[in-house]
């Protein structure tokens, strides 16, 4: 099994006016957790950004995610980051199968990629506390229905992966 961390929609224009608000910065702060495990054991993290609407400043990443010059940066136009974007081939490229998603927005692109990864053969789950939700009722009933792996089920996992 070879991981990859997938980063998606964390753009200034999606969740910029989320600043502040508990849930979001929870979330903040457990891809970006994730983010750093994956990289110290030499995994893909992939930076995923929706420029459907445009790719001006506002489509850029928020400045509090962080991304390093060895993370992998991709453009989508839809919902599902695997539609008509060469993520399927980078992935294949890496020998990866398994993945883990967060971002932006649960009921829109991170659960569409989840089926479109499902769809392609890959095994994906959904990081626990690093999915954003328009609605929290939306992520209430989310936690109860999808698989979910925890910041400290990575941590044991990465730590066997360098």
């Amino acid at each position: 099994m070879k991981l990859a961390l997938l980063v998606i929609d964390m753009q200034k224009a999606f969740v910029g006016h989320r600043k502040g608000e508990d849930l979001f910065e929870m979330s903040l702060d457990y891809i970006n957790y994730s983010s750093e495990l994956f990289r110290k054991a030499n995994l893909p993290v992939f930076v995923i950004r929706d420029i459907e609407e445009g790719d001006g400043d506002d489509y850029q990443n928020i400045e509090e995610l962080i991304v390093k010059d060895k993370d992998i940066l991709l453009t989508k136009t839809y919902n599902n980051s695997f539609w008509q974007t060469n993520l399927e081939q980078e992935l294949k490229k890496r020998d990866i199968d398994f993945l883990v998603l967060s971002g932006n927005a649960l009921e829109y692109c991170v659960t569409a990629t989840y089926f479109g990864a499902l769809e392609r053969g890959f095994k994906a789950v959904f990081l626990q506390n690093g999915v954003i939700a328009d609605m929290k009722e939306n992520l209430d009933t989310f936690y109860k229905q999808r698989p979910l792996i925890s910041y400290t089920t990575l941590k044991e996992i990465c730590a066997h992966c360098t």
